[in-house]
């Protein structure tokens, strides 16, 4: 309770602060108050975006299979979902990985993810936020469609979402391929993402992993030597 208590001290205490300096006009415009939740928006990536956008074919070819890997998760989902309903509805006892604070990526609140690693899935959830709508804006820019701005969300501190916004009339003028290709960017780019993560944890990772020397002792008996 007491964790609690102060965790949403901090929170009113960051709220009331940020309130005060965007009153007072000491915040810069591309940064937005309202309440704890901070928005910040820019330009400045675009240029990187236009450079990294040049082999447009490459990025066409690339988008165009996340597209078709988009569709098929899109029904596996749904079956996967399905599934899940039933088998918690046929079950008197829900397994805990089915239990409703269990579906929540909360460290403290979900069961199988505790406070020690909420850092590394703020960083984990940053990236794919990041890539995610990183990909978005780079298709824009592929398919010629201006981006109007882009930039991060944060609640108190943490990093809660991305976004890229793009114009809205040159979005309707692109073809529907590129409406596709755009929309579906996000999900291939945090598919090859996981992809390279699984890479890197079964190639480097375990490969670094070696035995401890000796023989593990589960218990001693009582007087045993």
């Amino acid at each position: 309770m007491n964790t609690l208590f102060w965790v949403l001290a901090g929170i009113l205490a960051y709220s009331a602060a940020m309130l005060w300096l965007d009153n007072r006009g000491v915040l810069p415009d591309s940064i937005r108050v309202s309440g704890p939740v901070l928005t910040l928006r820019t330009l400045r990536g675009r240029i990187f975006l236009d450079r990294l956008a040049r082999p447009k074919r490459f990025w066409r070819v690339i988008a165009n299979l996340g597209l078709g890997g988009a569709l098929v998760a899109m029904v596996g989902s749904f079956v996967l979902i399905i599934n899940s309903a039933r088998t918690t509805l046929d079950t008197a006892q829900p397994a805990a990985i089915q239990q409703p604070q269990n579906f929540l990526i909360i460290p403290g609140v979900n069961e199988f993810l505790p406070l020690s690693v909420a850092p590394e899935i703020v960083a984990g959830l940053a990236i794919a936020m990041v890539v995610h709508e990183g990909a978005h804006g780079l298709l824009c820019r592929v398919e010629g469609i201006d981006i109007e701005s882009m930039g991060l969300v944060f609640f108190a501190l943490l990093p809660v979402g991305a976004f890229v916004e793009p114009d809205e009339e040159a979005t309707q003028e692109a073809s529907r391929g590129a409406r596709s290709r755009m929309f579906a960017a996000g999900v291939t780019a945090n598919t090859v993402v996981t992809i390279l993560a699984f890479a890197l944890l079964f190639g480097p990772v375990v490969g670094a992993v070696s035995p401890a020397p000796g023989y593990a002792v589960g218990e001693v008996n009582p007087g045993s030597p």
